[in-house]
């Protein structure tokens, strides 16, 4: 870890001392310009400069001003091999400082690209279905390779297949950040250990909440607009009418970025949230990874050649329609017929892997690969 400045640890010492409220850290700062000022009046006990935020406050942050509990953290830091970025720091993330009330600091876990090219939110439900979860995939990819970096929050479902599409994109230099809603050394949830670790070893992982916090349902929604404010563009794939993806494309919308949603059927539960939000006029429909690169004036990456289709992580339906087209272009009412399969789930089956760039549709409803 680099070595941090005095103003850095003074910084670093009263995040510590107020956690993630940012309106609070923003008040002192306004009253007294200088953290150093702040800091140097809380170790003389000048209780009564604080008593406005309330004598419990007061107290706490006189006691805490002294150098064994700065020194404390900057270890803490260096066990954790983690870094930090206040506020002023040029290498702070530009998109979002530009948002109301922007976290005073953040904790953060691998490398982080303060200015990245495109980055882009992928976003959705933690109970996602096989259709969300190839769409999820093969978006994180393809964006990914055209120069974009991936946005999620590392929670199960849609978030982590967005981040996993990402990093399979080996030549990528910052694939994905992920944004926790609790202390950036605790990995929740615990089953996307693995994910954590690679994302640290070629993204960064962030967070604003102070070390130990752990993942308190109300720190989800505070979490959010730093997604979405990390973001250019925000993408939702799955989730319900009321969610936490729904509040954090709110967010994105307060933040004036722009909010994509892919379309689903509109009998699924998973689909309601970006069904509802595209008939509102609140998020632009998109159907593959050239819609969301168009709005930025770039282009899809090239596509990797494959003399066979990759079958892994494909649904035994979506296996079975791979299958059958290995020999040949086919009619859905073939693949129907042949695969004794009922047509609504042909029909669902051969949309996600239109999606996931399998499989191509000609005219006259013919499939191949």
């Amino acid at each position: 870890m680099d070595n941090l400045s005095r103003k850095d640890q003074l910084w670093l010492w009263l995040n510590g001392v107020i956690g993630h409220h940012v309106l609070l850290f923003e008040q002192l700062l306004s009253t007294y310009n200088e953290v150093e000022e702040i800091y140097m009046l809380a170790q003389k006990r000048k209780i009564s400069m604080f008593l406005r935020w309330g004598e419990a406050f007061a107290e706490r942050i006189c006691a805490a001003a002294n150098e064994t509990q700065i020194e404390c953290q900057i270890n803490w830091l260096k066990t954790n091999k983690a870094s930090i970025l206040p506020l002023y720091s040029s290498k702070y993330p530009e998109l979002l400082k530009e948002i109301n009330h922007p976290p005073s600091l953040l904790y953060v876990k691998g490398k982080l690209d303060a200015s990245p090219k495109l980055p882009i939110a992928i976003i959705g439900m933690r109970k996602s279905t096989p259709y969300g979860e190839a769409i999820a995939l093969h978006l994180g990819a393809e964006l990914t390779k055209s120069g974009a970096t991936i946005i999620s929050g590392l929670a199960r479902g849609i978030d982590s297949l967005a981040a996993k599409g990402a990093l399979s994109v080996e030549a990528a230099l910052f694939p994905t950040v992920a944004v926790l809603g609790c202390g950036i050394e605790i990995i929740y949830p615990s089953s996307n250990a693995r994910l954590y670790y690679e994302i640290i070893e070629r993204g960064a992982v962030v967070s604003e909440f102070l070390p130990g916090t752990r993942p308190y349902r109300e720190n989800f929604p505070i979490r959010n607009r730093v997604i979405s404010g990390l973001s250019r563009g925000v993408v939702i794939v799955e989730a319900a009418s009321r969610s936490g993806t729904t509040i954090t494309a709110n967010h994105a919308l307060d933040q004036n970025r722009d909010v994509f949603a892919v379309p689903g059927r509109i009998t699924d539960e998973s689909s309601a949230g970006p069904n509802l939000m595209i008939q509102q006029g609140e998020a632009k429909p998109i159907f593959c990874a050239a819609d969301i690169l168009c709005e930025y004036g770039l282009t899809a990456g090239p596509a990797k050649p494959s003399a066979r289709p990759d079958l892994t992580g494909l649904t035994q339906a979506q296996r079975l329609v791979v299958e059958q087209l290995t020999s040949g272009e086919k009619s859905a009412d073939e693949l129907c017929e042949n695969l004794s399969l009922p047509i609504a789930e042909v029909n669902s089956t051969l949309t996600s892997l239109q999606f996931s760039g399998i499989i191509k549709q000609l005219p006259g409803r013919v499939f191949g690969l």
